[in-house]
């Protein structure tokens, strides 16, 4: 029988010249095509993405029919077999040059990098190496070891091979400021940093999106990506950039508003980079975006391999599916862990148990027994609520174990209770007036440490997961004379950038910056000049809780010097359970980190319902 096959606007067209047997026809609607079946003879519709029109043909010489093809399928199918080859080459390529590097070759290459200000460590170059070779590639390397050196030797080798114009940054406002800094101190000229953001009107950003570069770096927060996409894409069609994502798990969500954006400027650039210290998923498609952005015509997980680690996952053969992704992405991605790094040790010292003054103890002791003798049994049929009230009841403790007038703070909605937690009217006015009663133990604890230290000619960071706490804790080292600044969420970035180069500079006088983790855990070194932290109280949240940690610990001033992190405690009290578990997962997390196969990360929903049963 024959068959013709033909495409029109993105539709094949499959007729018959007769009916065709049931079975025939239940087959190619398994291919998804649609039945368009007539009394003359059969025939089905399927668009040219939702096929597989080589299967199709397949299966029709199989069974013995005439196939008459015109020439735009033709031209289609010789298309998509050239993609595929030049996927595989491309694949295979990226394979052997992370392999089977080169020696000679690969000396060659260094001695080309020679036009830096500051050279890279030999773990940045072997980055580059494989960066310049792939053109599009991620490096998943830990914080603090040097990613945006890496990116920036990238950039400069391409501008002077005439390849690129400019760099693009998408990533979170924190990290603008480093990359102009970076810039100049690693190619040594200003880069005259664009930020398009909220300090440009939509007007003003249209204009510079018509007009010629006038800077070498652009950065963008993945919001105004969103938002302007459509002039975006003009941009990038009309120049010539490096296209970098910064701190990448921000696009991980699969059809997000963010990542759809960022996807689809991501076509209009050659040479592309993704950076995160920590890509680690909670489900296998996490990594989907990370591919479709470095290669969007390239099928590297096919569709029955993504069945199958699905079945993985069902089964919690979690093993199998990092096992398999590592082999899969290896060619993709680089990978630098802590150990490779040669840094110094940290010191954790023991943390400092410290016992409440009255007032506050008094408050938390209510809080106690509120939670205490609630009667829970009446809600076990709302599982909901009860788990709600459990979060908030924890919530209001570690409050009051950073600092009372802290209860005055709405709990989040989320976690929002009915639950009146402090229902005696003494208490409410021990909360009130206690700034005028007491100082929290802590702060005066913390004075003291503050001062030893400065005394030794040292600089510290403060953190504290609480915006209340950093305002007592910047008042009262400020009553000491301290030269002392903060950073929050609602710093300016101009301001934070002036505040991180201040601190960092040995000769100034600032000597604390105090700062909560949700603002200054990522994209921020502080290791220049600053070798202390001291954590007032503690994030529960595992990632920002590392990424903490390595804003004083990172390549380029931590080798050789020792940093030295304190804790302050409440003997008895919350403070020491939630430090107990942050250890605890952050062991578990830094040895996923650790591994150079990418392994999954683990969940704080885990186990922090289990510190909210403790309280019942």
């Amino acid at each position: 029988m024959k068959v013709s096959i033909n495409l029109q606007n993105n539709v094949f067209e499959i007729n018959f010249e007769k009916k065709i047997n049931i079975n025939t026809k239940f087959t190619l609607e398994s291919f998804k095509l649609i039945n368009q079946e007539s009394n003359e003879g059969s025939s089905f519709l399927g668009t040219k993405d939702n096929i597989n029109i080589e299967n199709i043909l397949k299966y029709l010489q199989n069974n013995n029919f005439k196939i008459f093809i015109s020439d735009k399928v033709n031209k289609l199918i010789d298309s998509k077999r050239e993609k595929i080859k030049k996927n595989k080459e491309k694949i295979n390529f990226l394979k052997s040059i992370k392999s089977n590097v080169n020696k000679k070759d690969y000396e060659k290459f260094c001695n080309s990098i020679n036009f830096l200000f500051r050279a890279l460590k030999p773990h940045q170059s072997k980055s580059l190496h494989h960066l310049y070779n792939a053109e599009c590639a991620a490096n998943f390397s830990v914080p603090g070891s040097g990613k945006t050196s890496v990116v920036l030797a990238y950039y400069q080798k391409l501008k002077l091979e005439n390849k690129v114009d400019a760099i693009f940054i998408i990533g979170p406002t924190n990290c603008y400021h480093s990359w102009k800094d970076e810039f100049e101190i690693n190619l040594g000229r200003d880069s005259n940093l664009t930020i398009f953001g909220d300090n440009l009107k939509p007007a003003q950003r249209v204009n510079i999106y018509n007009n010629h570069l006038k800077s070498e770096l652009y950065a963008s927060h993945f919001q105004t990506i969103s938002n302007d996409i459509e002039l975006l894409k003009d941009f990038f069609v009309n120049n010539r950039f490096l296209l970098v994502v910064d701190e990448a798990h921000n696009i991980k969500k699969i059809g997000g508003t963010w990542s759809v954006a960022v996807l689809e400027i991501s076509k209009l650039s050659k040479y592309k980079v993704i950076l995160t210290g920590t890509p680690m998923p909670n489900d296998f498609k996490d990594f989907y975006n990370y591919l479709n952005f470095l290669y969007s015509d390239v099928e590297i997980i096919s569709n029955f391999e993504k069945a199958q680690l699905s079945k993985y996952m069902e089964d919690n053969e979690l093993d199998k599916v990092s096992e398999f992704l590592s082999e899969r992405l290896k060619p993709f991605y680089t990978r630098i862990t802590k150990k490779e790094l040669n840094l110094s040790k940290p010191i954790f010292n023991k943390p400092i148990s410290l016992k409440m003054n009255p007032i506050e103890q008094k408050i938390y002791d209510a809080i106690i027994t509120n939670i205490k003798y609630y009667p829970l049994d009446k809600y076990e049929n709302n599982i909901d609520l009860v788990k709600k009230m459990r979060r908030a009841r924890t919530i209001r403790l570690r409050q009051c174990c950073s600092y009372v007038q802290n209860l005055n703070t709405a709990i989040p909605e989320e976690v929002d209770s009915s639950d009146n937690l402090i229902n005696n009217d003494d208490i409410k006015s021990l909360i009130t007036h206690y700034d005028n009663n007491e100082k929290p133990a802590k702060l005066l604890k913390l004075k003291t440490m503050v001062m030893n230290l400065i005394n030794s000619d040292k600089k510290i960071l403060v953190w504290s997961t609480h915006l209340k706490t950093i305002d007592l804790i910047l008042k009262e080292l400020k009553s000491e004379k301290i030269i002392t600044k903060k950073i929050t969420g609602s710093t300016d970035l101009n301001e934070r950038a002036d505040i991180k180069n201040e601190f960092n500079d040995k000769n100034s006088r600032l000597n604390v910056i105090v700062a909560n983790p949700q603002a200054c855990s990522e994209s921020i070194s502080l290791h220049k000049a600053c070798q202390n932290a001291i954590y007032y109280d503690i994030s529960y949240n595992t990632a920002e809780f590392l990424q903490s940690l390595d804003r004083i610990h990172r390549v380029g001033g931590s080798e050789e010097k020792p940093v030295y992190y304190d804790f302050l405690h409440y003997d008895n009290s919350i403070d020491e359970k939630v430090y107990e578990r942050v250890f605890k997962k952050a062991d578990r997390q830094m040895q996923i980190i650790e591994n150079e196969n990418l392994t999954f990360s683990i969940n704080d929903e885990d186990d922090i319902d289990d510190l909210y049963k403790e309280y019942e």
